[in-house]
């Protein structure tokens, strides 16, 4: 005799967006389940947006900062 394990849940996701569906329907008490084949949350988690985003910020705000009258010297 075999007994089958079934579970019922509200959302199922992958991806960036998925990640965060996932984070918010849990948070609201619902039964949530990501479905990713490789990682999760997407490529943009791990090697696209975010990390080339984390490497690019530094620059942009040392060169936002140069524009600030009297802040120029401290973020040269």
């Amino acid at each position: 005799m075999t007994t089958e394990d079934t579970r019922t849940y509200d959302v199922i996701g992958a991806g960036p967006v998925g990640e965060n569906v996932a984070d918010r329907t849990t948070a609201a008490g619902l039964s949530t389940v990501i479905v990713e084949s490789e990682l999760v949350g997407g490529e943009c988690s791990y090697w696209a947006c975010e990390p080339s985003k984390a490497l690019l910020r530094p620059a942009l705000l040392r060169a936002d900062a140069g524009r600030v009258p009297g802040l120029d010297p401290a973020a040269a």
